[in-house]
């Protein structure tokens, strides 16, 4: 393939960031401009405007492109995030229309040439046929089972008898409840605590652009928790996307290292959060989530 033009100077890292990484894409499908104009919902001359750094592309490009790569697309999600608080050229106004592929020329800019070293477009293959639907299971019919006969009505006990019988159960139940209060004491709470850590550590992680997650700060055998990892060694940077990067912007912000979002993306604003708490407790300064600094963050 022909070379990528520089990218304009005016780019900020992490936009620059975004565009080299939608070009490794592109080109690891192999796929030219019009050819990806075709399986894509934009036209080919906004993918060249996106890939040379002239214009923002809309998130659901980054997504289609990730897919056609078989790039994880919420990585890619999230280096758009971070690109588009910096961006400083025209925000993207290319809508997908659904049902076209956008591949004709756009009437305010004319066609770029060819992509020189493309790979010649192969065809999309061709959609599997759905399966039926299952039928539902049936539960097994009841008609025709012979009818039970009615126990015998037995004599009602006398009065002073269900007096008794009564008195005595409302006495074993106290004591029973002396005896949990006394002898079991704040059991209920550490096993709902224990059950709310495995209940969140099990819900996969999805990033989603300008969505932020509330923080349930609280002790759990002596470690702050936040409520969506218990993880003590998760290895984080830029850019991991994780439910542990959610819970390490909530113990960060809790322990009053301001991050502006608690949002599951470890960005530029978390990794100086880490870096203040490394530099407080005397570890390493290099930005990165370890167990040493899951260590000083859980305490």
């Amino acid at each position: 393939m022909a070379p990528w033009k520089a990218l304009p100077e005016h780019l900020d890292p992490q936009a620059g960031r975004l565009v080299d990484r939608l070009r490794r894409l592109k080109d690891a499908t192999g796929l030219s401009f019009t050819a990806l104009a075709t399986r894509t919902s934009y036209s080919r001359s906004s993918w060249e405007r996106y890939l040379n750094g002239r214009k923002l592309p809309p998130a659901d490009a980054v997504t289609e492109l990730a897919v056609l790569a078989g790039a994880d697309p919420d990585r890619m999600l999230a280096l758009h995030t971070l690109a588009a608080q910096t961006w400083t050229g025209p925000q993207p106004k290319d809508a997908a229309t659904p049902g076209t592929s956008g591949a004709g020329p756009e009437p305010t800019e004319p066609e770029p040439e060819p992509d020189p070293g493309a790979a010649p477009e192969a065809a999309a293959p061709a959609p599997a046929p759905a399966e039926p639907d299952a039928p539902a299971a049936v539960p097994p019919a009841l008609i025709g089972e012979p009818d039970v006969p009615a126990e015998p009505v037995r004599a009602r006990p006398a009065r002073r008898t269900l007096l008794a019988a009564g008195g005595a159960l409302v006495v074993v139940a106290a004591v029973l409840a002396v005896v949990v209060t006394l002898v079991l004491p704040g059991r209920g709470s550490a096993g709902a605590g224990e059950e709310e850590h495995r209940r969140t550590a099990t819900e996969e992680f999805a990033f989603k652009p300008d969505r932020t997650y509330d923080c349930d700060i609280h002790r759990f055998e002596g470690r702050l928790y936040a409520g969506h990892s218990d993880t003590q060694d998760a290895l984080l940077q830029q850019i991991s996307t994780t439910w542990e990067v959610v819970e390490a912007q909530c113990l960060l912000e809790h322990r009053g290292h301001r991050i502006g979002g608690i949002d599951g993306a470890y960005g530029p604003a978390t990794e100086r959060a880490v870096k203040r708490l490394q530099d407080k407790e005397g570890l390493v300064v290099d930005g990165i989530m370890g167990p040493h600094t899951w260590e000083a963050l859980r305490r």
